[in-house]
């Protein structure tokens, strides 16, 4: 005897049922799992997939911006304008929020910033030809071509939808948990 699910599957392998794709919402009634599916754009699939990628990478370049200002600070001496480096910390905090939020003129932000350290790796890989700075250049420009791809996406994505989204990622998180 086949259980529902492989019944449904084995329907769906000879057509006599559709498949959808999407993400699963709702939760089990009496005894049997009621699941309802709703579909997904690209857009919205590359948001959803690359969402946790730009915060790590986001809070990664925090944490270096940080230190890479500390070690200024602390190996020069206490010079006032060494501080202002510290601006340079907007950029991943805003594509941390962004991402978390779903917010695009954040992430878009984080953009410009992974865009302008992008150059700065290059300019360091050409100039001193190490193969750590060639490694960190091509990394850099990878990161920065994931962030540019989650904001554009983002981008053709409506505010009202972006919240369903959200609203989406925490049922599924809690039929995860459940």
């Amino acid at each position: 005897m086949m259980v529902p699910e492989e019944r449904r599957n084995a329907d769906a392998e000879r057509g006599e049922m559709p498949v959808v794709q999407g993400i699963p919402i709702g939760a089990p009634q009496g005894g049997m799992a009621m699941v309802a599916f709703t579909t997904l754009s690209p857009e919205e699939q590359v948001v959803l997939n690359y969402r946790l990628a730009v915060m790590c990478f986001a809070f990664l370049d925090f944490l270096t911006t940080l230190l890479n200002v500390l070690t200024a600070v602390m190996g020069t001496g206490y010079y006032w304008w060494e501080l202002l480096l510290l601006i340079f910390l907007l950029g991943p905090l805003s594509g941390l929020l962004g991402a978390k939020h779903l917010h695009q003129s954040l992430t878009a932000v984080y953009v410009g910033f992974c865009v302008l350290k992008t150059i700065a790796q290059i300019v360091f890989a050409v100039y001193f030809f190490w193969l750590w700075h060639i490694l960190f250049a091509f990394l850099q420009i990878w990161i920065t071509k994931i962030v540019f791809t989650f904001c554009r996406c983002l981008s053709r994505i409506p505010l009202e939808r972006r919240a369903q989204l959200l609203d989406l990622k925490e049922v599924e998180l809690r039929m995860v948990y459940w």
